[in-house]
């Protein structure tokens, strides 16, 4: 068969035609996914959480949740599900704690979702899955809305701290699908807030770390903020009389006297008063840079002591430090760095 020129370049034309046409009726024709150029980042001020969203997509802040559409048509579409709507895609970041939840597992609120969502539709999955660093489950349902119209979602679930943080996917017909690395990108730069750090409870019966300091005629002293001092009736010849001691332990405390030393050395004094205390041991000292003794005593069960003599402007200077035993290693440094801290006018 012979065919003109003219003729196999009208075949040509009408196979290219064809071509096109069946392009456009098939795959050429197919929804492309979005091509997101730029992007937002929301930060919550209060909570402390924040993700990236597709910049211009409209957002609703509500109290303990977030709702970004790529449109606000589409907004009302979610909202109303049966008005119609039959493109564009909702992403919901939102928490909620173990009282409101009325669960204390993720297993349990994971549960407690499913009962939810199956009122709308197929439910799904229940595998696992990430969110903000937290290793969660995660949750695929769909609801045919009509013949033509059905929403597809995922949610994943995660806990930390007594709280349920959750993301939600949602999009109709195949946008769920064409929107599924815009739903990664979401994913992927969700920042949860930062977990507590946990605080451990003080024990109110040790000394505390900070200290504040007495300035006194006679001398200043620093010592632990959780102590207190009053000042005892002197007796005999002493000139002044002043205890510290904690506020809850009072077996713990530092008692300083002054009483005349009538030209006697430091020595002298404290041969004239080891006696009374029936001293474990004895040693010397410096306080305030100034030969100095002192004895280790048992004032009673449980009860370990010191008692420090120093000698200046023929004073001398007193100071019992009393300890509950079994706290010797919390007591006994702060009482040592107390005695260093007197500055003696």
């Amino acid at each position: 068969m012979h065919f003109s020129r003219h003729s196999i370049l009208t075949m040509n034309l009408l196979a290219a035609v064809l071509v096109v046409l069946a392009c456009s009726l098939s795959s050429c024709s197919k929804p492309q996914a979005p091509v997101i150029k730029e992007w937002d980042l929301y930060q919550d001020p209060f909570f402390g959480f924040e993700l990236q969203y597709p910049k211009g997509w409209l957002v609703n802040a509500e109290t303990n949740r977030i709702k970004i559409y790529s449109s606000q048509e589409v907004a009302t579409w979610f909202f109303d599900p049966s008005s119609g709507g039959k493109n564009g895609v909702e992403i919901l970041f939102g928490f909620e704690n173990f009282s409101t939840a009325g669960v204390s597992t993720l297993d349990a609120y994971v549960a407690q979702t499913k009962d939810k969502l199956s009122g709308i539709g197929v439910i799904s999955g229940g595998q696992p899955d990430s969110l903000g660093k937290e290793q969660g489950q995660e949750l695929s349902y769909s609801s045919k809305i009509s013949k033509s119209v059905t929403i597809y979602g995922r949610r994943i679930m995660v806990m930390r701290d007594s709280v349920f943080y959750y993301v939600n996917f949602a999009g109709f017909n195949e946008d769920y699908d064409l929107y599924a690395g815009v739903f990664d990108t979401v994913l992927n730069s969700i920042k949860l807030p930062k977990p507590k750090v946990a605080v451990s409870k003080v024990d109110e019966s040790k000394p505390s770390a900070d200290v504040t300091k007495y300035p006194g005629e006679f001398f200043e002293i620093q010592y632990p903020d959780n102590f207190e001092y009053t000042f005892p009736a002197k007796k005999g010849e002493t000139i002044f009389s002043m205890n510290i001691h904690h506020k809850i332990r009072q077996d713990c405390a530092i008692q300083i006297d002054i009483l005349p030393a009538k030209k006697l050395t430091v020595d002298k004094v404290f041969d004239q008063n080891k006696g009374k205390f029936n001293p474990k041991s004895t040693k010397d000292a410096k306080i305030d840079g100034l030969d100095a003794k002192y004895l280790t005593y048992a004032p009673e069960p449980k009860v370990g002591g010191r008692a420090y003599f120093v000698v200046k402007n023929d004073k001398v200077y007193r100071l019992v430090v009393t300890w509950y035993q079994p706290m010797a290693d919390d007591y006994v440094p702060v009482f040592e760095k107390a005695i260093a801290s007197i500055k003696i006018k």
